[in-house]
């Protein structure tokens, strides 16, 4: 049950993660091409 409970945590933190660093490149990028 515990084992579960960290593999369902880790596994949304990672897709967080992964979510909040594509938005982070997509925005960076839209910077640079404004400048």
């Amino acid at each position: 049950m515990f084992n579960l409970l960290i593999d369902i945590m880790t596994s949304a933190l990672s897709g967080c993660l992964v979510a909040f660093f594509a938005h982070w490149l997509r925005t960076r990028n839209n910077k640079k091409g404004d400048k």
